[in-house]
């Protein structure tokens, strides 16, 4: 199968990329830079998204697609997470049609549903309105292009767990241990609020399932089998690199009256200023966010075979090889 895969050169697109070539398909890569650390089997084609000749270029003679590239964050302009998520979906979408892709997979987030409240063992059944941020909005958005695709193409919706992580992940994981070794992360209300993971090599094992013709026409959320504090989390971390595990820690009701403060003044300034404590960041941590993949379970058969602690060890020993 020849399969294009968009963010390629990212974190999590890289992964699948090398996990699809052992598979034996013949991938196409589009991404904004080239990847040097690529399998040699890689078609790489130097793109963006937001260029329909770019998609068009990409899509030609493919099977298949999964839809990673992406703007993520939780601050900056609502117009241009939409022009690259929902516009970069719709360019893709209107390509695959005309090429006669059997099926679209798209990288969504958790996010699309409010952590207000909190969630423990919640689904895809959950209500999503897609009001956290201009991040979530451009998914929710993204998520109805793709299920507007016409009946010739199969779409998916993946919904990864809260805390994505793993050997490559230097936006993430990079700067969180950096911190730890620092003794600069503090807990929210203690730590106690509950999350689900999603360690890399697992989540790929889920997208390169959802190429399952049970797949079709489902959302799924993909995360690993257990629950775990924040507190709980970032101690198993802080102690794989001989850190101190975190001990301050800051009051939930305050700290998300700062968020907001935050979010105000960066919508004010129109988002030339940026700030470390933002509502989401206080409601990711300090409500529960905790999401299970029983969907996943018995329609694609999926099961994370990666344990936390091994998980966990590996992305420490990717970390200490930089």
């Amino acid at each position: 199968m020849r399969i294009l895969v968009t963010g390629a050169s990212g974190f999590i697109g890289s992964h699948l990329v090398r996990r699809l070539v052992v598979q034996g398909h013949d991938v196409v890569g589009l991404d904004r830079r080239r990847d040097d650390h690529a399998p040699p089997k890689l078609t790489q084609i130097v793109g963006d998204v937001t260029s329909p000749d770019d998609c068009r270029k990409a899509v030609e003679d493919c099977d298949a697609l999964f839809h990673l590239a992406a703007k993520v964050g939780d601050q900056g302009p609502s117009a241009e997470y939409l022009r690259i998520n929902a516009g970069g979906t719709a360019n893709l979408a209107e390509q695959a049609q005309r090429a006669g892709l059997s099926r679209f997979v798209l990288m969504s987030s958790v996010a699309v549903h409010h952590y207000g409240s909190g969630h423990r063992n919640a689904d895809e059944t959950y209500h999503a309105d897609g009001s956290m941020n201009a991040y979530a909005a451009s998914k929710l958005a993204a998520e109805q292009i793709v299920r507007n695709l016409a009946s010739s193409v199969s779409w998916v919706i993946v919904r990864p767990a809260v805390f994505p992580f793993g050997p490559g992940d230097f936006t993430g994981f990079v700067p969180l241990a950096r911190a730890l070794e620092r003794g600069m992360v503090p807990l929210i209300d203690g730590g106690r609020a509950v999350l689900s993971t999603a360690y890399v090599e697992n989540l790929v094992e889920g997208l390169v399932a959802t190429l399952e013709p049970e797949a079709a026409g489902e959302t799924f959320v993909l995360g690993d089998d257990w629950p775990i504090t924040w507190k709980e989390l970032l101690t198993k971390i802080a102690l794989a690199l001989g850190a101190r595990p975190p001990f301050l820690s800051f009051p939930f009701g305050p700290l998300r009256l700062v968020g907001r403060a935050a979010d105000w003044m960066a919508d004010r300034f129109e988002h030339r200023l940026s700030f470390p404590v933002t509502e989401y960041r206080v409601l990711l941590a300090g409500r529960d966010c905790h999401f299970v993949s029983t969907k996943a379970r018995r329609l694609l058969r999926y099961r994370p075979l990666i344990a936390l602690d091994e998980a966990i060890d590996r992305t420490v020993a990717w970390y200490r090889s930089l």
